[in-house]
């Protein structure tokens, strides 16, 4: 382990800023017998009705046993969720409806966000920086036949008798896969509609913080199989295990197990193919982790049972919460600041690329403490590289990329040739594979009434150039005119380039805290653009 890990646990464990515990025994209900699904409705709409600015409840649809499938969004300015400058986080439970501890745990969990608001100010810092989604239960028909019982199989399987465990989408997985269960397709459809940078599954069965990969094929179960981003989930998995009250203390454990620190990979445990947690990591972007909350699934006694997973892992679920806002986290628009999606984040080193899936253009990017070349590209644009870029344990590091398009648009959009166009048409593109930096030559053709008014080949070496442009070639386009500037220094692009020694840094376009200078309303090149318009616009009158 490295030191730097290391320093992310102690952090995580003995923050100075530890949240309190609390207990709203006089409002909150005591959970003292289990409850079925309608129960779970009943309290999202009775904690909505009283916390409205904070909470906002809806449902992924009907089960075939006519259940709902409830979940609870629970954030600060919750009206405003879906384009606010915050992760979303996803908590579900109940997965296999016989595993029961997680319902009770996310029921309280959103009584205590909705209820300690006012008088609790780390549930307010959490609040103003992270979207919660919590769902106690996404198989309730399962949960409607299960018995009581520590390893029986009774409501395990969804209503049609399915394993949704065994029921998502795998990139290794032979054949096309034509059928799902209705619980896994709506499920799959709201992590389409909700993208969460972490997720949490919480089961029954043993009690261990499980991570990717479950299942891969060339890897025998009971091997470990490691995923790109190993080293990240293992410190997320111990941030959860350790400040657990026993996870981490193999006394604690079931049976035979014997996971050191409480954590342990999913294929070296047992291998599992079409699982949610791989196939949230491998598609959604999402770093799931999931949680095994107890050795007997369902316990006789449900006071205790609620009661004990309350206190056990109430500290875990804050603490990992605040992972979500770890690593690196910006936005991706155009020149002009719209905002773009679909944007591909590059970490160099790691073969995991992720996605801009907010409708706002925020991304976040969860990463070890550590120096890291970033890179963010999208099709029809510029890919733009940022080099050595710091990320510290103690806050996000802010990344914000502004992409240029390749053309003016139409079905040249893409063309690249390697031959001299009008004008000085040579630029700077990062190859998006290597991240290395290669020169290319492009034929650009302007609109017609823009042809005339085209600026000369000289015009660009004297317009002024800022000294940290935000983008990695010296060909810009606006709706308006084309304008050319050339000469950019090369150090200055944030490109990585061929001739980048071990020591090379980018101190002009990073500040002493890893953020960036060159943002568009400061970027001096806005007056390079104005000019243009205003010289296009004269010489079109004159």
């Amino acid at each position: 382990m490295t030191l730097v890990t290391a320093a992310l646990i102690v952090l995580a464990v003995v923050g100075s800023n530890a949240f309190q515990f609390w207990d709203p025994a006089e409002e909150f209900p005591q959970l003292n017998t289990y409850f079925d699904n309608n129960y779970i409705g009943q309290s999202f709409e009775t904690l909505q009705e009283k916390h409205p600015d904070l909470v906002k409840i809806s449902s992924l649809g009907k089960t075939p046993g006519d259940n709902d499938i409830h979940e609870i969004t629970i954030t600060s300015d919750v009206s405003n969720w879906q384009t606010a400058n915050k992760p979303s986080v996803k908590y579900v439970a109940n997965m296999h409806g016989n595993e029961v501890r997680g319902r009770g745990l996310l029921l309280k969990f959103a009584y205590y966000l909705a209820m300690s608001y006012e008088s609790d100010q780390d549930v307010r810092d959490i609040m103003a920086t992270t979207v919660f989604h919590l769902l106690p239960t996404i198989n309730p028909d399962g949960f409607a036949t299960a018995t009581k019982s520590c390893s029986g199989v009774d409501g395990r399987y969804t209503s049609d008798g399915t394993d949704m465990n065994r029921d998502f989408p795998s990139s290794w997985q032979s054949g096309t896969r034509l059928k799902f269960a209705n619980e896994t397709k709506m499920l799959m459809n709201y992590a389409t509609r909700v993208p969460a940078v972490l997720g949490i599954s919480f089961h029954d069965g043993a009690l261990v913080t499980n991570y990717p990969w479950d299942g891969v094929p060339d890897i025998l179960s009971g091997k470990y199989a490691a995923s790109p981003d190993d080293a990240l989930f293992i410190t997320m998995a111990k941030t959860y295990s350790l400040n657990h009250k026993s996870m981490s203390k193999r006394a604690a454990q079931c049976g035979q197990d014997d996971f050191k620190d409480g954590i342990t990979n999913g294929n070296k445990w047992y291998k599992v193919f079409n699982g949610m947690q791989d196939w949230n990591y491998m598609y959604n972007d999402c770093f799931e982790v999931t949680i095994e909350l107890g050795c007997c699934k369902y316990p006789s006694d449900a006071a205790d049972t609620f009661g004990k997973v309350w206190s056990d892992n109430f500290n875990s679920i804050l603490k990992f919460s605040k992972l979500a806002n770890s690593g690196v986290k910006g936005r991706a628009t155009d020149y002009f600041g719209n905002p773009l999606t679909d944007v591909t984040i590059t970490v160099s080193g790691i073969n995991k690329t992720t996605k801009v899936r907010h409708p706002e253009g925020y991304y976040w990017r969860p990463l070890l403490g550590g120096t890291y070349n970033i890179s963010a590209s999208k099709h029809g644009y510029y890919t733009l590289a940022r080099k050595s870029i710091v990320v510290r344990e103690e806050e996000p590091t802010q990344i914000d990329f502004i992409l240029i398009p390749k053309s003016q648009g139409g079905d040249d959009e893409d063309k690249i040739q390697n031959e001299s166009g009008p004008g000085p048409e040579n630029y700077r593109e990062v190859d998006g594979e290597s991240g290395r930096e290669k020169q290319m030559t492009r034929t650009t053709t302007l609109p017609p009434r823009l042809e005339k008014t085209r600026p000369p080949s000289s015009f660009s070496s004297s317009l002024p150039l800022s000294s940290s442009l935000p983008f990695s070639h010296s060909l810009f386009s606006s709706p308006f005119t084309t304008v050319y500037i050339d000469n950019v220094p090369r150090h200055d692009t944030g490109v990585i380039e061929d001739d980048t020694t071990e020591n090379d840094t980018t101190e002009d376009d990073t500040t002493e805290n890893g953020t960036t200078n060159n943002t568009y309303q400061d970027d001096p090149t806005n007056f390079v653009v104005l000019f243009s318009i205003m010289f296009n616009v004269f010489s079109a009158f004159w």
